[in-house]
């Protein structure tokens, strides 16, 4: 990264990547562009926040604070997303009629960009959008996220048996995504896998801040979009091309280890890839 950006400096280079991007907003030439007329990334995808958009206090980046940027994109996106893609798999092996409703998407899809898939015809594909985000409620790759209260708030009991959570100014919170998303006051039926749950009318009726599997607010995940972008294409590429059942190995249904950062089944996660007759 060091070098990268002093070889840039140095030759005047431009390139349209993260680094050119921190490095035009060290200069203070980067402001808020708004995406809204491009096309919709997906249901997980997270709408920056207004604090953003509406921030104006110059911030002072420093070559460091750069490296650290393109040092999380390696350490939060590589583990996170190939963890949420063994999930997407799994489920799709585990859920046969899902995993060919799928194929038939993909395969139509397919068709028409001439047995290419575009990044348009990928994000177009609604009902893998579906999927994705069913996984990502069943399994959020960032299962717990800590805030900062930031003003005082008394948390009130709702039973008998229960006392008035007092939290104060600058209290460290850990929230637990998983138990939000499998909570079935919100989720009816929690450990049933059903894309259904984001189709266009369903969708609607999921309350605010009971979804968030990149996190919420001007702290949220900076990679929301270039995660599910790399998760829907492996998956389509895949899918098309194989079928995707559990192998003999496997531990079914999955025995989630109880120590770590994450959720991993113990055993590890065994797969396999079935070549298809006629490829999408």
């Amino acid at each position: 990264m060091d070098e990268s950006i002093k070889l840039r400096r140095e030759r005047r280079l431009d390139r349209m990547d993260i680094i050119h991007l921190l490095m035009e907003a060290q200069k203070g030439r980067l402001n808020y562009d708004d995406q809204s007329d491009n096309i919709d990334s997906g249901f997980s995808a997270i709408d920056e926040s207004d604090i953003i958009k509406k921030w104006k206090k110059k911030i002072d980046i420093k070559d460091d604070d750069i490296m650290g940027v393109g040092l999380g994109f390696f350490l939060a996106g590589y583990d996170t997303a190939s963890n949420v893609m063994s999930y997407i798999a799994y489920e799709l092996a585990a859920n046969p009629d899902v995993q060919e409703k799928l194929f038939r998407e993909v395969s139509s899809a397919s068709r028409e960009g001439d047995g290419k898939i575009t990044y348009e015809t990928l994000l177009g594909m609604k009902y893998l959008d579906m999927v994705v985000s069913e996984t990502l409620r069943k399994w959020p790759p960032g299962y717990h996220m800590d805030r900062e209260c930031r003003i005082p708030f008394t948390i009130e009991p709702e039973r008998e048996h229960e006392k008035p959570l007092h939290i104060e100014k600058g209290t460290q919170c850990l929230i637990t995504v998983l138990g939000i998303h499998r909570d079935p006051q919100y989720y009816p039926n929690p450990e049933k896998f059903d894309p259904e749950r984001f189709n266009n009318e369903n969708k609607r009726n999921i309350k605010p801040y009971t979804y968030m599997p990149f996190s919420v607010g001007p702290r949220s995940c900076m990679g929301t979009r270039f995660a599910l972008l790399e998760m829907k294409l492996v998956i389509a590429e895949i899918i098309r091309a194989f079928e995707i059942v559990i192998s003999d190995k496997m531990q079914f249904p999955l025995n989630i280890k109880k120590v770590g950062f994450s959720h991993y089944p113990a055993g590890g996660m065994w797969l396999c890839l079935k070549p298809r007759e006629v490829a999408a």
